[in-house]
């Protein structure tokens, strides 16, 4: 008799709510394993792939060039437009000037031995750059003085020279709309 509540208790359990199983899924020791190792194999064959694919950094060598990439700040009104290769970083501030005219300062983490820019409104506008004058006698502010720029048409183009390496890069002028 005894035996005959206790299967009844069971299979009224089990009738009500189909979606319950009889037995919990902590108590089964191989979906236990499998619900702890996944995330750690998954963690190990990401880092294991990067490790084996991944591109290693190498330092800047003498006569060659490198592209700079412009950081998002360039892209809205933020006042200043960071671009980047590595450990090669420079930014881009500005100041009004009278007359319609703009002093863009260029800041720079390492020495440079020049910069030429040029203001270009398309990608296949070919115009010839002016020279930035260095600021500081280290080489790590420079200024120019150029027409104010329309942020909605023009890009700025410019080439920096460092250690005999030369990074050219292309921003956007939307970063001159904060005043």
């Amino acid at each position: 008799m005894l035996l005959f509540k206790e299967e009844s208790i069971l299979a009224q359990n089990q009738s009500s709510n189909p979606l319950i199983p009889a037995m919990s899924i902590f108590k089964n020791k191989h979906l236990l394993v499998a619900t702890l190792m996944a995330p750690v194999l998954g963690l190990i064959g990401y880092f294991g792939v990067n490790a084996l694919v991944s591109e290693k950094p190498h330092a800047a060598e003498a006569g060659k060039s490198y592209q700079l990439v412009e950081k998002p700040n360039c892209r809205y009104s933020s006042g200043i437009c960071g671009l980047k290769n590595g450990d090669f970083e420079l930014t881009l501030g500005f100041e009004w000037l009278a007359g319609g005219r703009m002093l863009l300062k260029l800041e720079s983490v390492n020495p440079l031995d020049g910069v030429l820019l040029a203001l270009v409104e398309n990608e296949d506008e070919k115009k010839s750059p002016s020279e930035m004058q260095a600021a500081d006698p280290n080489g790590l502010t420079w200024q120019l003085e150029i027409e104010r720029p329309d942020p909605q048409r023009h890009r700025l183009r410019l080439v920096a020279s460092a250690n005999q390496a030369l990074y050219f890069g292309d921003a956007a002028m939307k970063f001159t709309l904060a005043e």
